[in-house]
């Protein structure tokens, strides 16, 4: 049985699903912010740029103590940062990515990540929202962190065009849930990001950015690597499984009306952008997608490595405006619930036992000189 969604256009959610926010706001390392704050006398020479993170993260956490913000990470080594869910504070590193996990009914921190031997191209800093109503507290949190950027970089002589303002919003659930037990569901409309604002008294900037996306996350079993036919012995190919998944999750995509998104099996972290001139292209370890929400192309990409098994496989369904219903998205992430649950069905998965992570994106940004 998949979601319900009831005439008001409200889609029922697992009771145990996750809510996420967090805000991202980045600048450049000029000559002449460094010039600004003081270089010790005996400075280190191997780490040449200690003193300055040091000096630049304390007073960016002394601003964010004003604010009352609780989790804020200082980041200064050019990677892209990423939150997920975790019972244990921790942070994994690879050469493009830092990954912060958290739990954010109980972890608050002050963290700074940076390499003193190294002058990074720019400084990025976190704000992650905690508590136990994330979702309804938004557009306060916003608001803090708008106030906290807004003061620091004032402080530091940056002009407000030259920072950027991002905020990422997740909610995220196992799709078979309550084949697997779990008892209760939460109404919700999904109401675009300004819409949810604008009731909380509060205006976003007219020019900003916005995209919304699902990512459903598929472990790869030993049961559908069986059902390909491949044997993992000598296996040289994988095709045959990355073919067979991708078939499934297209063909039922289309039976459902989506028609803009990716099956990814690469082993790449799919990094999805609002753009209409970069629809696809691997960077690193990330594989960029851009979608036009406003002029959708109507193309779902495929990308695997024939011989590369993955742990995962992963499909993203990007909206359009026309799958803005009732103001909101609620018909959409229905649809998406109906297209995983047919493709499940087509690939003989046991709900009881397997999982289908998804979690559904709204991402905004604006310049902080529209603010």
């Amino acid at each position: 049985m998949g979601l319900r969604r009831s005439k008001t256009s409200k889609v029922y959610l697992p009771s145990n699903s996750r809510y996420s926010q967090f805000l991202l706001a980045e600048f450049k390392i000029t000559d002449n912010l460094i010039e600004q704050f003081e270089k010790p006398e005996n400075n280190d020479k191997l780490k040449p740029w200690q003193s300055f993170y040091q000096q630049l993260s304390e007073q960016l956490f002394t601003v964010c103590e004003a604010e009352e913000l609780n989790t804020v990470h200082f980041i200064a080594n050019d990677k892209l940062p990423r939150v997920r869910f975790s019972e244990e504070v921790r942070h994994w590193k690879t050469e493009q990515q830092i990954t912060i996990f958290y739990n954010p009914e109980y972890h608050q921190c002050y963290k700074a990540h940076f390499d003193g031997a190294v002058r990074a191209k720019k400084v990025s800093l976190l704000f992650l929202a905690t508590g136990d109503s994330i979702r309804t507290s938004a557009a306060d949190f916003h608001q803090k962190v708008s106030k906290a950027v807004a003061t620091l970089i004032k402080q530091l002589n940056i002009p407000a065009e030259k920072v950027r303002l991002r905020d990422h919003q997740h909610l995220t659930y196992d799709l078979f849930a309550k084949d697997k037990n779990v008892e209760g569901t939460n109404a919700h409309t999904l109401r675009l990001i300004r819409r949810r604002y604008k009731a909380a008294d509060f205006i976003l900037p007219e020019k900003h950015d916005t995209i919304s996306y699902v990512v459903a996350s598929i472990p790869v079993s030993r049961k559908l690597i069986k059902r390909a036919g491949i044997n993992l012995v000598g296996a040289k190919s994988y095709s045959p499984l990355y073919q067979m998944l991708s078939d499934a999750s297209s063909s039922a995509a289309t039976q459902f009306d989506l028609k803009n998104g990716a099956f990814i099996a690469n082993g790449l972290t799919p990094i999805v952008r609002n753009s209409s001139t970069k629809p696809e292209q691997a960077v690193g370890e990330l594989q960029m997608l851009g979608f036009d929400p406003q002029q959708p192309k109507h193309e779902f990409y495929c990308s695997w490595q024939d011989n590369h098994l993955v742990d995962y496989v992963q499909i993203i369904f990007a909206a359009t405006e026309q799958d803005i219903k009732d103001k909101g998205y609620s018909k959409f992430v229905d649809n998406v619930d109906k297209s995983l649950r047919k493709m499940a069905n087509a690939l003989d998965m046991t709900p009881e036992r397997d999982e289908i992570a998804v979690r559904f994106h709204q991402h905004l940004a604006y310049s902080l000189n529209q603010s």
